[in-house]
């Protein structure tokens, strides 16, 4: 055995370290951000089936638009990565208070006057029945009138995970997200002088606890006792070469969200083509929604593996590095796999929590049994793409990606669901297939290795 492969084995139990270290935080995030969701859903389908669809509808429309944002976080994470890899405060601050305002500025010259000019008519266009449109339009003014504070903690989130302190965002965004609840409770259904707002009360507790939670996060970058010092004073001086950089790694990034979630908003209205469409589209957003249970823990291993093999090649690690992506995708479909044996086990009981119509119950139990088999694998894919993020190579994940949700995703929820009349278990067919394309040529491209010369100076 070589000493490069004896240094790769040695490095596995640090890297296994390193990650979780890195990862546990933000799987609690993520499901914390979760149980927001769930628990708005369980609020929100007291209310009827119309309103249950239209927060389900709303919130695909709301995430497609902050796609934007993923240009500016990605970026920053890995850069912030890089330069703390390599041990260069200065950079890190810097990097950190310019990622702040870039994203401030998006949020109010970009993404607010979008989704306040299209939000209805993207409604119209998936189909919704006039009710619904109302409802989810009147909770979307209100998502996009605070969408800065939503893209604040994202940011911030990010600059937290390229120094590997996500237990910071952890402890802040867990106590907005308690807070997310509890006002949502109130502003939903009433209490005191504070009137039912309905649905709409759904959006303004969101927005007054992020509102809150933002003021911590940029509170806590600009502590003493964290490696991030930011001087929003450094932010206000252009930079636009550090923009370029930002969204070179982090543009491809964006494309591949705007992609992911138009296919969702396309798949909502493959599936109102379907045979009782109201009954079907508040089946299939009961079930992405607790799908997010397992899909965020991939996706908090994707965060983490990229944050790992950028502070390894800072560090000019590049074996390790590589080591960071096997683990990374190993740990992730364990995880996830586990995960979805409550899918396989519990559909009808996941089901009856959200909804008491049978057809709603019977439709989400389809759907449970098809993509939970495909989880491990799922797992896996996120990984391997945050690892080839973190080596710079934004491009590639973002190919597969639209292969998988725009090619298979799209095609197979249209011939399966419509055409051969399964609803959404043809839908679900659809994404299982979907996530195999992407999984396959991910782990091939990481296992190429050619992310391991990329510099970040």
């Amino acid at each position: 055995m070589s000493r490069e492969e004896q240094g790769q084995q040695d490095d596995g139990p640090h890297e296994i370290r390193a990650l979780l270290h890195i990862v546990w935080p933000l799987i609690v995030t993520n499901l914390l951000n979760v149980a927001v969701g769930i628990a708005d859903m369980k609020m929100v389908g007291v209310l009827g089936v119309a309103p249950l669809a239209a927060v389900g509808m709303s919130r695909q429309v709301f995430m497609l638009v902050l796609s934007l944002m993923i240009a500016i976080t990605g970026g920053a994470s890995v850069l912030v990565a890089h330069a703390y890899g390599a041990r260069d405060p200065r950079r890190v601050s810097a990097v950190a208070a310019r990622s702040v305002v870039f994203m401030l500025l998006t949020a109010v010259l970009v993404v607010m006057p979008l989704g306040f000019l299209f939000a209805r008519d993207i409604l119209g266009m998936l189909g919704a029945r006039a009710a619904v449109a109302q409802l989810g339009e009147r909770y979307l003014q209100v998502l996009f009138g605070g969408c800065v504070f939503t893209m604040l903690n994202f940011v911030t989130t990010g600059i937290l995970l390229g120094v590997g302190k996500t237990w910071v965002s952890m402890s802040i965004l867990g106590v907005v997200n308690l807070l997310n609840v509890l006002l949502n409770y109130v502003f939903i259904f009433g209490a005191g002088p504070v009137p039912a707002l309905g649905v709409t009360g759904a959006a303004v507790g969101t927005v007054t606890a992020r509102g809150l939670g933002s003021i911590a996060c940029v509170w806590a970058l600009r502590t003493r006792h964290l490696p991030v010092r930011m001087r929003l004073r450094d932010g206000l001086r252009p930079d636009l070469v550090l923009l370029g950089r930002i969204l070179s790694i982090g543009g491809p990034r964006t494309l591949q969200g705007l992609v992911r979630n138009f296919s969702r908003l396309a798949v909502i209205r493959i599936i109102a083509l379907c045979a009782a469409p109201t009954r079907s589209i508040a089946a299939y957003n009961v079930g992405m929604q607790v799908r997010f249970i397992s899909t965020f823990v991939g996706l908090a291993f994707m965060q983490a593996t990229m944050s790992r093999v950028g502070q390894n090649l800072g560090a000019r690690r590049p074996a390790r590095a590589k080591q960071s992506g096997h683990c990374g995708a190993g740990l992730a479909a364990g995880i996830m796999g586990t995960a979805a044996l409550f899918f396989l086990l519990f559909p009808e009981r996941i089901m009856a929590f959200f909804s008491s119509d049978r057809d709603v119950i019977a439709m989400g139990r389809g759907f449970f049994l098809v993509v939970a088999l495909t989880e491990p694998l799922m797992g896996a894919a996120f990984a391997y793409g945050g690892a080839l993020r973190g080596g710079g190579d934004s491009v590639s994940p973002f190919l597969y990606a639209s292969v998988s949700d725009l090619l298979v995703l799209l095609s197979a929820s249209y011939v399966l669901g419509v055409r051969l009349a399964l609803g959404i278990q043809g839908v679900a067919i659809g994404i299982a297939l979907s996530v195999l394309t992407r999984a396959v040529p991910s782990w091939f491209r990481f296992r190429q290795g050619r992310w391991q010369a990329t510099r970040f100076e």
